[in-house]
């Protein structure tokens, strides 16, 4: 999509967001696949390991899809990341804490942990390695800013008994808020799965383009 999106072709809103999603779920479910077979192994083994993916599809809300997505992988980044920023800074500002907890652990943290040493692992350790993830930071900072925003919605949300997935006439709101949920994500994944000739600014425009502009 990239290749054609700067070669001119005429790529519009829908096709944007159709091939960010299925790219989503073609990577979701390839992964989602061999981590299952690992946790499987670790049970056979005796231990009682937590599932890796746990029906991200039915996130209503980046904070569900962040707990239910790579869930091992999450749970490190809040404890390396998250709490020690949390539970030490900003003590006099709830929402202060939160969001730089967060972009410690989502953006920060998820970056350097994560995707450089990842980059580092397949590539070997070069200059051209780093640059290359650095060059990736719009994903981890939408990334950060997305959860956050989450964050505060939950926290100022009016509290009711009612659940998520419950058959009720609010059933079709938990639809359209998973998917805007996992089309935000998927679509932020624009700046990760991009062709090398591609710059900042052409990534942006097929970001707005699946926005609508």
């Amino acid at each position: 999509m990239s290749s054609d999106f700067i070669s001119g072709d005429d790529t519009g809103t829908t096709t944007v967001l159709l091939t960010t999603l299925i790219a989503l779920m073609k990577w979701t479910f390839s992964w989602g696949g061999v981590m299952h077979f690992k946790v499987g192994l670790w049970r056979v083994c005796g231990y009682k390991i937590d599932p890796y993916f746990n029906f991200p599809w039915l996130s209503t809300n980046l904070v569900a899809l962040w707990s239910r997505f790579t869930f091992h992988y999450r749970e490190f980044l809040v404890r390396a990341f998250y709490y020690p920023v949390f539970f030490r800074f900003f003590k006099k500002s709830v929402h202060l804490r939160i969001f730089c907890a967060t972009m410690a652990a989502a953006c920060f943290g998820n970056l350097v942990w994560g995707h450089m040493t990842e980059a580092v692992f397949y590539s070997g350790v070069e200059l051209n390695s780093l640059t290359e993830s650095i060059k990736q930071w719009p994903y981890f900072v939408l990334l950060g800013l997305g959860i956050t925003a989450s964050e505060f919605w939950l926290l100022h949300k009016k509290k009711t008994r009612r659940k998520p997935w419950t058959f009720d006439k609010y059933i079709g709101w938990d639809f359209l808020s998973a998917y805007v949920t996992l089309q935000y994500f998927a679509m932020i994944h624009i700046f990760v799965y991009t062709v090398p000739q591609a710059t900042l600014a052409d990534n942006i425009r097929i970001f707005l383009t699946g926005l609508g502009y």
